[in-house]
């Protein structure tokens, strides 16, 4: 008998929900644009308040969209992100401010989505100079996620637990398997490069395909194409790859790579 992992290794501190808007006044909805609105408008100041004076941010993508919720123990909303689909010839969000290359080939339409609105609780974004997605100021310099989260009673356990960016990698993993099930290959998003960077470094690879622009702030529009990105990921960790596309991780697997790691961590040091 092959003993799995039944506990998530990587965000064992959180749920992650996919859901759709078709119930406007449903509660996990409602908790998702509560969110978005104290980030967009009370925090970021990206959107005006008085706008949605029901203190519920939404636009029209909305409806066509999967959106992801991710519930923290306590069952709050700390953290979403959207998938925006082109359907019925609609463009992506991201053409009405942004602009790509132009050498830059588009993918067919209805193998595309575009990931946007993704923002993370500002309780879960405490050290200055952490982003709005949940990654760190250390994570964005020089970090790397931990494949396995090291002993809760180990005190620099629990720092590489903080360290790592559990919240971001769960919702693209959420996501990635939506987008596996609806026959999605292509992924657009207008972010920071900094952003672009950190999630390269989780084996999640974007590529740039247009200038920046000013977006709310300074992004570009990056593509990924998903395909390449489980090759790559079965490629370069097994570990992270069986996570990311919902197979069985063995103990022993876990074990290996829980390891491989810490040595590679003392030749480090």
């Amino acid at each position: 008998m092959i003993n799995v992992i039944k506990r998530d290794p990587l965000t064992p501190d959180f749920e992650f929900f996919g859901t759709a808007f078709t119930r406007v006044k449903d509660s996990l909805c409602l908790d998702i644009m509560k969110l978005r609105y104290e980030v967009y408008c009370n925090e970021c100041h990206f959107l005006n308040a008085d706008d949605y004076p029901d203190g519920c941010e939404s636009d029209t993508y909305d409806a066509s969209a999967y959106h992801v919720a991710v519930r923290n123990e306590a069952g709050q909303v700390v953290g979403t992100a959207r998938l925006v689909f082109a359907d019925q010839g609609r463009r992506f969000p991201f053409e009405e401010h942004c602009i790509t290359f132009d050498d830059f080939t588009f993918p067919p339409r209805a193998e595309c989505a575009e990931v946007s609105r993704l923002v993370v609780d500002r309780g879960y974004r405490r050290r200055p100079g952490d982003t709005m997605q949940g990654v760190s100021k250390a994570f964005l310099e020089k970090g790397r996620p931990e494949m396995i989260p090291l002993n809760a009673n180990d005190l620099e356990g629990k720092h590489r637990r903080r360290i790592c960016p559990q919240i971001l990698m769960g919702m693209f993993r959420q996501m990635y398997q939506h987008s596996r099930k609806k026959g999605t290959h292509y992924w657009f998003a207008a972010m920071e490069k900094g952003l672009a960077r950190s999630l390269g470094r989780m084996g999640f690879n974007f590529t740039q395909v247009g200038p920046e622009t000013d977006y709310y702030g300074q992004v570009a529009v990056y593509c990924a194409d998903l395909r390449k990105l489980s090759h790559n990921l079965r490629q370069s960790s097994e570990f992270l790859s069986r996570w990311f596309e919902g197979e069985p991780i063995t103990l022993w697997l876990g074990l290996k790579t829980r390891v491989c790691h810490r040595l590679a961590g003392n030749r480090k040091a």
